[in-house]
């Protein structure tokens, strides 16, 4: 048995043979189909119109491998412009180089990361050749995020609208500043079950890009594009406490501003740790939102008890909790006594987990980002958490739209 299956191909080696052999077939096909939609084009076209200049080849890299097919190329006597009909007729550009399915499988795994290069690389191993390269998909993921997202058609009406704001801090190259923070707001109308699941009701997001004027201001021009917002619309902001985010409620009519509770706790216990009763009390004072009761726990904390390396950020700390103590209220109260329903209504507190995604691409491997680019990639995350990236197609009809 041995000396028959001895020279045998091993399984991978048989598999990776078949699919180039496919590669080839199914790239002889596509060029045979494109130019056959051409030639159709070309006999049913509008003569009147479009008069034909020219027939030109052009490579093209897909899933199959590189392929080189002729189209041609007319001029459109209305417009004074030459265009590629085929190129209009199936929503692609032709002088990219790439095809659509191809580069919308680059750009998405470039946004789930963890870097340009290791996109490349993925599509390289599985295709078996090198399809397009690490700069190229860097490029196309940066013009396709930079594309103002659509307006929508409706503006939602909105008695109360839930804002989650955070700061990302990224490491920038080539600028004096070595750092960039991205400051980020998730916004919802609530909360809705999926399954056993709860998630939050029609999530945006709003990235604060020009620095020229305050996030506020720009979060507000955000807010009117998308929402049907007016004097009697609550915003229930939730943060960290940072002098920026402080800010909101000199911004908006009725604004509700809360502490985000996870920093709080976290620091509590960060400090409290080794005084198991007082970290056990404030922690039911703030679970119940009860702020006097949590400073008067925080007051009476013996400080001679704490670690001498935590009495300086201790009393900073307290005196931070002490500035925002109207801060820790439950909104629901406030909406409540305002005639609002709070029927269904959560505790805030999602930031954190919603940014551990930006995060995750952004911060890996100590990575260093242009402006351009980390806001880029940023906005790249975003369409696609929201599941409204701008694909290929859309991309292509925007480019053929603006050049005719």
């Amino acid at each position: 048995m041995k000396k028959f299956t001895m020279n045998l191909p091993t399984l991978k080696e048989i598999e990776v043979k078949v699919f180039q052999q496919l590669q080839v077939m199914f790239a002889d096909l596509m060029v045979r189909c494109l130019e056959q939609i051409d030639q159709w084009i070309m006999e049913h076209r509008d003569h009147a119109r479009y008069r034909l200049r020219d027939i030109r080849q052009v490579a093209m890299s897909t899933v199959f491998g590189e392929i080189t097919f002729k189209r041609r190329l007319y001029q459109d006597r209305e417009k004074g412009t030459h265009v590629y009909l085929l190129d209009q007729a199936l929503s692609f550009d032709g002088q990219s180089g790439i095809s659509p399915h191809l580069e919308e499988w680059a750009v998405e795994l470039a946004t789930a990361g963890p870097s340009y290069h290791e996109a490349a690389r993925q599509m390289e191993k599985l295709l078996g050749y090198r399809a397009i390269s690490h700069e190229t998909i860097r490029q196309r993921l940066i013009s396709i995020a930079e594309q103002k997202a659509a307006v929508p058609k409706e503006k939602k009406p909105a008695k109360v609208l839930f804002v989650e704001v955070d700061g990302l801090y990224t490491k920038l190259q080539r600028t004096k500043r070595r750092h960039q923070e991205n400051k980020i707001a998730i916004i919802h109308e609530g909360w809705e079950r999926h399954g056993k699941r709860t998630r939050l009701r029609n999530k945006v997001h709003y990235l604060h890009k020009d620095r020229s004027v305050p996030f506020w201001e720009g979060f507000g021009d955000f807010l009117i594009e998308h929402y049907d917002v007016n004097e009697e619309t609550w915003l229930v902001v939730n943060g960290d406490g940072a002098d920026w985010i402080d800010e909101c409620e000199s911004y908006f009519h009725k604004c509700i501003y809360t502490l985000d509770r996870f920093h709080v706790a976290r620091e509590l216990k960060c400090y409290l740790r080794e005084l198991p009763a007082h970290w056990q009390a404030a922690r039911r004072a703030l679970a119940t939102y009860d702020p006097q009761a949590l400073m008067a726990v925080v007051e009476a904390v013996p400080v001679d008890q704490l670690s001498s390396d935590l009495h300086e950020g201790w009393e900073r700390f307290k005196a931070f909790l002490r500035q925002h103590e109207n801060h820790l209220i439950d909104y629901r109260k406030v909406l409540k006594a305002n005639g609002l329903e709070v029927k269904g209504m959560r505790p805030m507190g999602s930031a954190e987990s919603q940014m551990r995604t930006f995060a995750k691409r952004t911060k890996r491997g100590g990575y260093s980002w242009s402006v351009r680019g980390v806001q880029a990639i940023l906005q790249s995350i975003i369409l696609r958490k929201e599941g409204r990236a701008i694909s290929a197609h859309e991309e292509a009809q925007r480019v053929y739209n603006r050049n005719h």
